[in-house]
């Protein structure tokens, strides 16, 4: 029976240990060049180890190396970098989860409030069949709209649509905002008057006809339609406000050509309206309210405009600073209610520029 060698068994146990852990293993030879390392580098003679001494110190210094890596793994292991570096992938799958998710609860959203819209427009009992069906093949025409619905819902106020042709659609837009006056420059070309700013803006399309004569006489004739009620009625017309069908529409028109030769233009054109009776008109002694009532500005000939004493349907926008200045001119008391509907004047002219937008005490 042989005695077991301890220190064989030691270096056997170290090896198996090492191997389980991945760690590079301790044989007898290298416990013995670590002896000798040791032994060399501890001699007492003072002088350099040798050749064989160098090469153990390599064989010891691998062996340290590699002892030395497997800390610094199992460290960087433990570090919090480590783990943070290992969370990224989880958070970037949740961003993408979350892309993919946001997308499908929108689009089921939007689904589900159109199928509660669709479900409201299905009619449920009588009355909601009625509204539905109302003005279809199961009504008549007179029960399919209120009669004079043109501006229903729009309140008349006193403004006035400046230059009213650079609206995007002339005269209607000025009525949609409840404006009660509107304003057309016409030039005049070819015995026809062009509404423009400027000659260089002037179409063959854009005539005081097609974009005011036209369109007030197609709107006053669907706001007065004639029915058997209204035949032998003596009902007052209605104007171009259902709201308050008393309160006319004022049309100004700012004549740039030369007025002896554009004023007569401008009457023959108002003929449609002066033949259905719906121009406000002076009839020798009074003035008779109208649907519409035209005003001339510009270069207007107001003597021509006074010249008639029995009946005239366009009235003159007088110069305010002559009638209101301290010493007016000879004509001031030319201008009465009789043949000028209101007076106007340029507000830079009499009062001065404004200072940023705002007026100055003494203006």
């Amino acid at each position: 029976m042989s005695l077991a060698n301890p220190a064989t068994d030691l270096t056997l146990d170290r090896n198996s240990r090492s191997a389980r852990n991945g760690s590079p293993t301790i044989n007898e030879e290298t416990m013995d060049d670590i002896s000798a390392f040791n032994d060399t580098d501890s001699s007492d003679d003072g002088h350099p180890p040798s050749d064989k001494g160098k090469k153990r110190m390599g064989i010891v210094g691998v062996f340290r190396s590699s002892q030395a890596g497997k800390i610094d793994a199992e460290h960087a292991m433990r570090s919090p970098r480590w783990a943070t570096q290992q969370r990224r992938p989880i958070l970037k799958q949740t961003v993408i989860a979350l892309c993919a998710i946001i997308p499908i609860v929108v689009l089921a959203s939007l689904l589900a409030y159109y199928v509660h819209h669709l479900r409201s427009l299905i009619p449920h009992n009588d009355i909601q069949r009625i509204l539905a069906s109302w003005g279809t093949t199961n009504t008549t025409e007179a029960e399919a709209h209120y009669p004079t619905d043109f501006s229903r819902d729009i309140v008349p106020i006193p403004c006035h649509s400046h230059n009213d042709y650079w609206r995007k659609v002339p005269l209607y837009d000025a009525l949609a905002a409840g404006c009660t006056g509107v304003e057309a420059d016409v030039w005049l070309k070819s015995n026809d008057l062009f509404v423009g700013h400027n000659t260089k803006s002037l179409t063959s399309s854009r005539t005081l006809k097609s974009l005011y004569i036209d369109p007030l006489v197609n709107i006053l004739s669907h706001q007065n339609p004639s029915t058997a009620f209204t035949k032998n009625a003596s009902a007052s017309v209605h104007g171009v406000f259902d709201t308050s069908p008393s309160t006319p529409l004022t049309l100004l028109i700012d004549m740039k050509t030369n007025g002896a030769s554009t004023f007569p233009v401008v009457l023959a054109q108002l003929e449609p309206l002066r033949t259905r009776g719906w121009l406000t008109h002076f009839n020798g002694s009074a003035v008779v309210p109208g649907l519409i009532t035209v005003v001339g500005t510009g270069n207007t000939p107001f003597n021509l405009l006074s010249s008639n004493k029995t009946y005239r349907d366009i009235f003159f926008d007088a110069p305010l600073d002559h009638m209101s200045s301290e010493n007016p001119p000879p004509d001031a008391n030319a201008y009465t209610s009789l043949n000028s509907d209101y007076a106007s004047v340029s507000f830079a002219k009499a009062f001065g520029n404004l200072y940023l937008g705002m007026m100055r005490p003494d203006q």
